[in-house]
């Protein structure tokens, strides 16, 4: 280590904003092994400046000898160290000064919370703490610094030009907790995230972006969700409100669910209802609610015994069907097929089918405004499965921020990299 001039130091580093200011010196680690100090300072020009907003401050004294961990050399740990000060800022008084190589209150550098954030991108967190030699509850943290760091690099154009989005809910925990999810349709990213749903979690999303921002979104997509429809009208009133196909079809899948569990009831009741998957109500539970073109040639004889032996659920099941047909119409040919299925359903008298026929003829121009778009919620429905993935991989994530932070640098396209390869 001595033999190693400061120049080539500082380029192995990667630190052309700071001076190595002695000899690099081996240590032993108190966990084992050996570990690199290097004696660093910012320029001249970087020194006495706030941490909080990087404006000169006045020298207030000297802190007492501070360690960043930086990237290791083959298999030796890595710190800088150097003593910073403080100083009296106008705006926030007394504080740490900044140190170009690290964020505030941090313990690492700015490119090994970066390769931390990357590492818990691709693997588990327990990969990226025994990778890095780091403990477990250190990596959260890092991941959400490099997660703001790269969304205040691109200030306020994160929001620009959001022409169609969509919002839903996803759990990320048991017990019915649910984050709200806004995603760009057409760049295909999450580009807000807030613990909570419903209607002030939408709030929040339209109060961040600025009137221009607002203007810009001229599509919204969701489910069925009442709420969605009335923070729309009142953000931005002349926006198009898409249903999603997948959950108006959802709607007639579980009304036919409800329909067989009553047409079971009262098989039950009458005395004709036989043990588990051998009644054939029960035992048919699958096959209505799959499409008919993957349905197998069990669940087609399981079908055809519903048709004989059940008329009420056998009906239910065929205006299921006639539903999803009307949704792959054009609209001129769905609107009078969607409006005498709306009657046909409500006129039934089949347990479900009557109030989702009310719905039907009540959104109708909605649903038909949704298959003259062609636009759905099938793009949040998959960045919702990559959200999924990342929770699962950031399982023990107690600080729902950093849970976020780690959802954002996964599906928010925030240009994340490794150190030296930018």
């Amino acid at each position: 280590m001595p033999t190693i001039t400061a120049d080539a130091l500082k380029r192995m580093l990667r630190l052309p904003a700071d001076v190595v200011t002695g000899t690099p010196r081996v240590e032993k680690d108190p966990h084992g092994g050996d570990v690199a100090v290097v004696p660093a300072r910012p320029y001249a020009g970087d020194m006495g400046r706030c941490a909080r907003c990087g404006r000169r401050g006045r020298p207030y004294d000297r802190l007492g000898m501070r360690r960043w961990r930086h990237l290791d050399v083959g298999c030796v740990k890595l710190l800088l160290e150097y003593a910073p000060r403080r100083v009296d800022c106008e705006e926030h008084g007394v504080t740490v000064e900044m140190v170009p190589w690290a964020g505030r209150k941090s313990a690492y550098t700015r490119d090994f919370e970066r390769q931390v954030a990357w590492l818990s991108v691709h693997a588990p967190r327990s990969a990226a703490s025994s990778l890095m030699r780091v403990d477990r509850k250190s990596v959260g943290p890092a991941c959400r610094r490099v997660a703001d760091g790269l969304r205040a690099g691109q200030g306020p154009g994160l929001f620009d030009g959001p022409r169609s989005i969509g919002v839903d809910e996803t759990s990320y925990k048991k017990g019915h907790t649910y984050m709200s999810v806004v995603v760009d349709h057409e760049r295909g990213r999450v580009v807000r995230m807030h613990d909570g749903h419903g209607e002030k979690a939408f709030d929040l999303f339209f109060q961040a972006l600025t009137p221009a921002q607002r203007e810009s979104i001229a599509v919204v997509t969701g489910d069925g969700a009442r709420w969605i429809d009335e923070r729309v009208f009142r953000w931005r009133p002349t926006a198009e409100r898409i249903l999603d196909g997948f959950h108006i079809a959802s709607w007639a899948s579980d009304a036919l669910d409800k329909a067989r569990t009553a047409a079971w009831r009262e098989a039950r009741k009458a005395g004709a209802a036989e043990k588990g998957a051998r009644d054939p109500i029960k035992g048919a539970r699958r096959a209505p609610l799959k499409n008919g073109a993957d349905l197998t040639a069990g669940q087609r004889a399981r079908l055809e015994c519903v048709a004989n032996t059940n008329e009420s659920l056998w009906r239910a099941y065929k205006l299921k069907e006639r539903l999803r047909m009307i949704l792959r119409q054009s609209p001129g040919e769905a609107a009078p097929l969607l409006r005498q299925w709306a009657a046909d359903a409500f006129l039934s008298g089949i347990p479900g089918f009557v109030p989702l026929g009310e719905k039907i003829a009540r959104r109708r121009f909605d649903i038909l405004r949704t298959i003259r778009s062609g636009l759905s919620n099938a793009r949040l429905e998959a960045v919702n499965n990559r959200i999924k993935t990342a929770i699962r991989m950031g399982y023990g994530y107690r600080n729902l921020d950093n849970l976020i932070a780690l959802v954002m640098l996964k599906c928010g396209r925030l240009n994340l990299k490794l150190p030296g390869r930018q």
